[in-house]
């Protein structure tokens, strides 16, 4: 099974572990110098939902959860989603977020005369036509710069309204600033003073991603 590896790139966290971007990008040279073609994926193995595995550095006996795909002009898109009961994913989820797990991977296996070798910048290029994606991989390094998630879910609103309410906020000001940022809190009802969970505010911000 060949395989080509993408950057994570992660600018908004939101906790149910969703999470969109490409896991292949077409007619970019990556560090393994193979070229993807718009629309390779002609096959595709799939859940009985029709949905691309995702696994963990290949190993699919360490699945972690399930996508699902198109092919646009760009490369191929995916909204996955993983499956956060289970603990090595949830573990793999809190490196995703903090940066440390960067990579994803497509796994795949070219059909019959579906590459070709061709000379870009001096060098020999393999061009692939036509391939069969098993699945992509969550995996520590990346090699493809251009090819990246860009978003990971993980809290909703009603969360971030909870994480006010524990800085102090009333219910009325949590739902506000949660909605509508400062200029929608108006008169305060009390609690901390304003200096302190404007600072308070702003890390939370800041952890959330949320601008």
């Amino acid at each position: 099974m060949d395989r080509i590896v993408a950057p994570i790139e992660i600018k908004e966290t939101k906790p149910d572990g969703s999470f969109t971007g490409y896991a292949a990008v077409f007619n970019n040279v990556d560090l393994g110098r193979d070229v993807i073609m718009p629309g390779a994926f002609r096959q595709v193995k799939t859940t009985r939902d029709g949905q691309v595995r995702i696994a963990m550095n290949h190993d699919l006996r360490k699945l972690a959860g399930k996508a699902t795909y198109s092919q646009d002009a760009h490369g191929l898109r995916v909204e996955g989603q993983l499956t956060l009961g289970v603990g090595y994913v949830k573990d793999a989820y809190e490196l995703m977020k903090a940066g440390v797990l960067d990579g994803l991977s497509v796994g795949f296996d070219i059909l019959p005369d579906g590459a070709d070798w061709e000379e870009r910048g001096g060098d020999y290029v393999r061009i692939i036509n036509s391939a069969e994606l098993w699945e992509f991989s969550l995996v520590p390094f990346g090699m493809n710069p251009e090819a990246l998630i860009d978003s990971v879910k993980a809290a909703t609103t009603r969360d971030f309204e909870a994480q006010l309410r524990g800085l102090g906020y009333s219910q009325r000001e949590a739902k506000a600033l949660a909605s509508g940022g400062f200029k929608s809190l108006g008169h305060r009802d009390g609690g901390l003073d304003s200096e302190t969970l404007a600072d308070e505010l702003k890390n939370l911000t800041h952890a959330f991603n949320w601008n």
